[in-house]
């Protein structure tokens, strides 16, 4: 598959994302660090890393589906036609199966937002980080079906996936 070079927003994703690693490998860095030297953990890492796990995973999730870049294994030897067809299924699974994450997100979205749940130590409002993964969720869906319908017309294109 032939890839474009990155656009702004797959750009911004890939920043986002590493820095939220760096970020995250600061935090635990420190907390192992006050932990283990002066007995004192940074009573807000935790709750910190979490929130920077869950923005890393979910920022880089599109980035990987418009690159591709999910780990893929092909077993048994296809022809090109069949290969076509099987990328375009795996590109309406990974959509439905990030649509359905996106509707869980939302809809536990909308019940901490009612509630008014925030996190315990720093009160942060845990409706935001989910409604960031709806929709960031909801990219990826939308990645996997662009990436579904650009393999139809790759069946014509010399040098696919895997040649």
């Amino acid at each position: 598959m032939v890839q474009a070079t990155p656009g702004r927003i797959e750009r911004a994703l890939t920043y986002l994302g590493t820095l939220s690693l760096l970020a995250l490998m600061a935090i635990v860095f420190v907390d192992v660090l006050g932990r283990n030297l002066f007995n004192s953990p940074l009573l807000w890492g935790t709750e910190l890393a979490e929130v920077l796990l869950a923005v890393m995973v979910f920022v880089f999730y599109p980035v990987l589906a418009r690159r591709g870049g999910h780990i893929v294994v092909d077993l048994i030897p296809v022809p090109r036609a069949t290969r076509v067809a099987q990328r375009v299924l795996a590109g309406g699974v990974g959509a439905a199966l990030f649509g359905i994450v996106a509707l869980c997100c939302g809809r536990q979205a909308l019940r901490s937002a009612e509630y008014g749940d925030a996190s315990a130590i720093l009160g942060l409002p845990t409706a935001w980080v989910l409604w960031g993964m709806t929709a960031l969720a909801g990219l990826s869906a939308l990645v996997f079906v662009g990436q579904a319908l650009g393999m139809l017309g790759e069946s014509a294109a010399p040098g696919g996936h895997g040649d």
